[in-house]
C-alpha cells in the first residue's frame, strides 16, 4: 500500500460519473420504491466509487479521506460552530430566494415540496429511517468524497485555497439545485476550513450530521407545532442573525488556533 494523491483531473474521472450515476440512474430507479431507498442508494454510489477508487490504486484510505484522530475538545466547539453557521446561512437562502423572486426565477414548487415532504416524518416509527437517510448517508458517503478525495487531492497539489474553492463548489454543483448554489457553496466552505484547520475529517462529519439533523427538526417543529426557529421560513430578528455571526467567527477563530494530532499535506 502506498500514499498517492490523484490530480484534478483524476478527481473528476472519479466523482462526475459516480454524481451523474447517483443522481440520474440510481436514484430515479430505487426512488420508484421509496424515496428514502433512492436516497440511501444515490448517497452509496458515491461511496462505493470512492472505495472502488481506493482499491484499484491500492491507496491508504486513512491518509487520503483524513482519517485523523481529532482532539474532543476541537469537536465540541464545532458543535455551536454549526448551528451558529446554519442559522447564518439559512438566513442567506431566504435573501437569496426573496432575490430570484424578483427575477422570476424562484425554486418550483414542486421542488420545493419533495425537499419537504422527504424531511416530514410522520411517525416515531419514521424516525430511525429518516436519520438514516437525511442525516447518517450523507454524512458517511457524500464527506469521504467531498473533504476525503476531493479536498485532500487538490490540496496536495494545488495548495488549501483551491482544495477550499475546489471541493466546496463541487459539493455545490452534486445537489443539483441552482436555486440554492450559494448556501450549499457558503456550507461547502465551512465544512472544508474544518477539516483544513483540524486536519481530519471528523468535524466536517458531525458538522454535516447537525446541520441536516437541524433542517429535520427545524421543518417538523414548524409543521406540528407551529414554531419556526431551526431552519426558519421567515426572516430571523436581526440582533439573533449578528449575534449567530459573531459566535461562528469566534468559534471559527477558535478552532484555527486548535492544534491538530495530524499534519495535513500541503502543495509540494
Amino acid at each position: 500500500m502506498r500514499t498517492h494523491y490523484p490530480r484534478f483531473s483524476q478527481v473528476l474521472r472519479v466523482a462526475l460519473p459516480a454524481l451523474l450515476l447517483a443522481h440520474f440512474v440510481v436514484w430515479p430507479i430505487v426512488g420508484l420504491l421509496s424515496l428514502h431507498a433512492g436516497i440511501i442508494a444515490a448517497e452509496c454510489t458515491l461511496l462505493w466509487f470512492v472505495a472502488l477508487y481506493i482499491r484499484r490504486h491500492r491507496l491508504i484510505a486513512e491518509d487520503l479521506l483524513l482519517f485523523n484522530a481529532t482532539p474532543a475538545a476541537t469537536l465540541l466547539l464545532t458543535i455551536p460552530a454549526t448551528i451558529c453557521c446554519s442559522l447564518v446561512i439559512a438566513e442567506l437562502d431566504l435573501y437569496m430566494a426573496y432575490l430570484l423572486g424578483l427575477i422570476d426565477l424562484s425554486m418550483p414548487l414542486s421542488f420545493q415540496k419533495n425537499l419537504l415532504e422527504i424531511q416530514i416524518v410522520r411517525g416515531l416509527a419514521e424516525i430511525p429511517r429518516g436519520v438514516v437517510t437525511l442525516v447518517l448517508a450523507p454524512v458517511f458517503c457524500e464527506e469521504p468524497l467531498f473533504r476525503g478525495l476531493v479536498f485532500t487531492s487538490l490540496c496536495a497539489h494545488y495548495g488549501p485555497r483551491w482544495a477550499l474553492g475546489g471541493s466546496a463548489l463541487l459539493f455545490a454543483i452534486s445537489h443539483f439545485n441552482p436555486w440554492q448554489m450559494i448556501p450549499l457553496f457558503l456550507f461547502g466552505l465551512f465544512l472544508g476550513a474544518l477539516v483544513y484547520w483540524t486536519h481530519s475529517i471528523y468535524p466536517a462529519m458531525l458538522a454535516h450530521a447537525i446541520n441536516n439533523l437541524t433542517s429535520i427538526i427545524g421543518i417538523n417543529l414548524r409543521t406540528y407545532l407551529g414554531i419556526d426557529g431551526l431552519g426558519p421560513s421567515q426572516h430571523l430578528p436581526i440582533p439573533l442573525v449578528l449575534l449567530a455571526g459573531l459566535l461562528l467567527l469566534a468559534s471559527l477563530l477558535l478552532l484555527s488556533r486548535r492544534p491538530a494530532i495530524m499534519p495535513l499535506l500541503t502543495r509540494r
